[in-house]
């Protein structure tokens, strides 16, 4: 990937990705978010196809965590 600085887009995105109030308030609207974040990044040429398939690869690999992330939480305070 290029320099994140120079595509302050690509920084919104992995900044959104870092959100963790966003992340565990709604990971699935953040994820979905971050998926049609990385779709507007190709479409609009900040990204290459490659650059587009690892931002969906962390996405999704961030959602899974954030689920595994609520399970525990849930676990550890059912009445949360």
């Amino acid at each position: 990937m290029n320099d994140k600085a120079q595509r302050p887009q690509l920084k919104a995105w992995h900044d959104m990705l870092l959100d963790d109030g966003y992340r565990l308030d709604s990971p699935d609207a953040w994820h979905a978010s971050l998926l049609r974040g990385a779709e507007e990044l190709l479409s609009s040429g900040v990204v290459d196809w490659d650059e587009y398939m690892a931002l969906k690869a962390l996405a999704n690999s961030a959602h899974a965590r954030a689920l595994e992330d609520a399970l525990d939480a849930r676990l550890s305070d059912p009445d949360a």
